[in-house]
């Protein structure tokens, strides 16, 4: 699938450019130069190897992550550079969650996983005007990411204020519990996008890009450091970019 989206996008790239050169020139056509700024809604489907998460957090009687990929909700805004043509700057912010659960009905226990995925940061893209409503854009997002796991384990039973006092001073472990493990990244998002003005407000975006994330920090409930994770646990991944976006579009 992935695949036949890049082989269509070069394709559509190729064929587009080409009805360009063949045109004939005119001594008064003008090299089409973006200006202004947009913003809008851009969805992700983020392809992450959800194999490894699964051996990363094996355990017994744990529910397992689907594998499937996740769906990532956001947004991005951008300006062009005037003192560069074609040249923009922006921000991206997306994130996501999938969710797992277990149920032990011998023991009445049910164990919940929530994995969780944000990425954000600035982007920096290099629009090359095909024709007068569409582009091809190549650029990176550089900023940060987090991983982030939320484990529960409860027996179903009322909760009760002494019971819980209780077992907070008790030396052996609680049976209801609920922790956090976080993990922070440094993100590298190289992208190439295609991307139509439908009107001069609205425009459309459809491409892939490729989430990489490097030099983790791992803590429990944001606040104790955690040691021993494996080292691929990360959410790396092809991604699907499509968005709409909002602003001007000069053609």
């Amino acid at each position: 699938m992935i695949q036949k989206i890049i082989v269509i996008l070069c394709i559509f790239t190729i064929s587009a450019y080409s009805q360009q050169q063949e045109e004939p020139v005119s001594k008064s056509k003008k090299t089409i130069v973006r200006m202004g700024g947009a913003g809008g809604f851009t969805p992700l489907l983020l392809f992450w190897d959800v194999n490894k998460i699964n051996k990363a957090i094996y355990s017994e009687n744990v529910p397992k992550l689907q594998n499937r990929p996740i769906y990532l909700y956001g947004g991005q805004g951008y300006g062009y550079i005037m003192l560069l043509e074609n040249l923009r700057i922006g921000g991206m912010g997306v994130g996501g969650q999938q969710s797992s659960s277990l149920i032990d009905v011998t023991d009445q226990v049910r164990r919940d996983l929530d994995a969780t995925v944000n990425i954000g940061g600035v982007t920096i893209d290099y629009v090359l005007p095909i024709l007068e409503r569409l582009d091809f854009t190549a650029g990176i997002c550089l900023g940060w990411g987090s991983l982030n796991f939320k484990i529960r384990r409860d027996n179903y039973n009322l909760k009760f204020w002494y019971d819980l006092i209780s077992d907070w001073g008790n030396n052996k472990s609680e049976f209801n519990f609920q922790k956090e493990i976080d993990g922070s990244f440094f993100i590298a998002q190289p992208s190439i996008n295609l991307e139509y003005a439908i009107l001069r407000w609205i425009s459309l975006r459809v491409g892939v890009s490729y989430l990489k994330m490097l030099n983790p920090e791992w803590k429990l409930d944001d606040k104790f450091e955690v040691v021993g994770v494996p080292s691929d646990l990360t959410a790396n991944g092809i991604v699907i970019n499509t968005g709409i976006f909002f602003g001007t579009f000069i053609f």
